[in-house]
């Protein structure tokens, strides 16, 4: 608790750059700042060229937030054992890393994690599916280790060197155990150990052009769902035989390839000082949406409120501040802090999502149409001040589930676009699974389940996507059973 309400103690200078998806916030402005910008866009780029993806402006910006010490990441992230990660909000993706450099070649250091999670966000952005646990982080990692030469080149599929004592010193692990399991449970030594071989076994079907058709057959069956798979009968020689190719492709030289981007075009990055009392409120503003405890809302609260004092014009304070005691439950506070900020900024989308939050709930608790029709007036301005948040989006359609009946076709398009803007967010991927098998589409209901329920980690929403699956497959097949014994063909949905 000490050291997260230490973390707003001292406020440096924040700056921001913005590109065409990535806005990147630092404590501290220099030459650093704008180079890193550049690097993620021309990452961006690779991945789009590398997996065929042609339309530049789809995909949600990322927000990347750079502390002045690894120490602040740890305490943010609640974990000691972590120098970087990638999450998402109600309202945006981010990831937050450290500026210091990396203390060696063996380290991980924040471009190499902000490109492993990035692609991660890339790939659920794009290509959302099934994917065995091992080739989700092996492909990430493969794109882990990005190189920008002078000549304006891109370099990718190096060695990850933080993995390589894994590999080396440990040996590779057992492929057969690669593809059983996913990475629940692992020793740090047996973790690292997988991460490498999954890259290893990236890298080799990346480059071993008779095995590219073989992985390919077997992540389309997995992605489809294919019954009872069996590993070996995909790959000549089996698992085993696989393992063996796999441990002599190791001892040569690994290729790496070379992109040079003679189109490729990066858009002006603009570089500014970011205004004084967001600046002072981002770490906190961090601690609110970065799922925090309970127990540590009240603290977070305190600590906005003593620092939006210091700033009584500023709208986003106030919006910042309103967000927050709406979270921690200090429902009339949040109501007039909303309006505070309402009145200094009749555009302020945040703060007219607040007070959609806290009418909605008064609406639900009294039933009177005056109550339900402010709430309504408010979602409506949050979305009209600011159309691509999903937040506005998200509470038009929970007002309409909230007062019953049937849901109006608007309110679908609500959700649709919220989950769109942020397919990464579990939570709009939830909701909008649900909404679907509402209208009787239990396939694409269970299908949009998918990576979740086969995330490589586990955790109790990932057990909650796997049982929602079954519901939905079961429904899916019951519909199927009863549309094959009239003879009329289920209605598309």
């Amino acid at each position: 608790m000490l050291a997260g309400a230490n973390m707003g103690a001292a406020h440096a200078a924040w700056y921001q750059a913005q590109t065409r998806h990535f806005t990147v916030y630092s404590e501290g402005n220099d030459e650093k700042l704008r180079g890193f910008a550049e690097r993620l866009e021309k990452f961006d780029y690779l991945l789009r060229v590398v997996t065929r993806v042609t339309d530049p402006e789809r995909g949600s910006p990322v927000k990347v937030y750079l502390l002045s010490n690894e120490g602040k990441v740890k305490a943010l992230a609640r974990n000691p054992n972590i120098g970087g990660f990638y999450t998402t909000s109600d309202r945006t993706a981010f990831a937050v890393l450290s500026r210091e450099a990396k203390v060696n070649q063996f380290d991980f250091g924040a471009e190499e994690i902000l490109f492993h999670e990035y692609t991660h966000h890339f790939m659920l952005h794009h290509f959302p599916a099934a994917y065995p646990a091992w080739y989700v982080e092996g492909f990430a990692e493969f794109f882990s280790v990005v190189k920008f030469p002078k000549n304006g080149s891109i370099e990718f599929g190096h060695v990850p060197m933080a993995r390589a004592p894994g590999l080396v010193l440990g040996s590779p692990y057992p492929v057969a155990n690669l593809f059983a399991r996913d990475t629940d449970g692992l020793s740090l030594r047996d973790g690292d150990r997988y991460y490498g071989t999954a890259w290893l076994l990236t890298h080799y079907f990346q480059y071993k052009e008779e095995r590219r058709t073989e992985i390919a057959a077997y992540l389309k069956d997995v992605a489809d769902g294919a019954k009872d798979m069996k590993p070996d009968s995909y790959f000549a020689g089996g698992l085993a035989g696989l393992e063996k190719d796999l441990k002599a492709y190791m001892r040569h030289r690994l290729n790496a390839s070379v992109l040079t981007p003679k189109e490729m075009k990066i858009d002006a990055i603009t570089v500014a000082p970011v205004d004084p009392a967001q600046g002072a409120l981002i770490e906190d503003e961090l601690r609110l949406i970065n799922h925090p405890r309970t127990e540590d809302l009240p603290g977070i609260v305190t600590a906005i409120r003593t620092t939006a004092a210091k700033y009584p014009t500023s709208a986003y304070a106030l919006a910042l501040l309103a967000e927050a005691e709406w979270a921690a439950d200090q429902k009339e506070a949040a109501l007039a802090d909303a309006d505070r900020a309402i009145a200094i900024d009749p555009k302020s989308s945040r703060a007219y999502a607040v007070r959609g939050e806290v009418l909605l709930e008064k609406a639900h608790d009294s039933d009177a149409e005056t109550d339900w029709k402010a709430a309504l007036t408010s979602i409506v301005r949050a979305n009209r001040a600011d159309t691509e948040d999903p937040v506005p989006l998200a509470l038009f359609y929970r007002y309409h589930a909230m007062r019953g009946g049937k849901m109006p076709d608007i309110g679908y398009d609500g959700l649709f676009k919220a989950y769109s803007l942020l397919p990464q967010s579990p939570e709009y991927r939830f909701s909008f699974a649900h909404a679907t098998a509402i209208r009787g589409d239990y396939k694409t209901a269970s299908i949009l389940l998918d990576p979740i329920a086969y995330s490589p980690h586990g955790s109790d929403m990932r057990n909650a996507a796997l049982r929602l699956k079954a519901e939905f497959d079961a429904q899916a097949a019951e519909k199927e059973k009863s549309a094959a014994k009239t003879g009329n063909p289920a209605p598309a949905s």
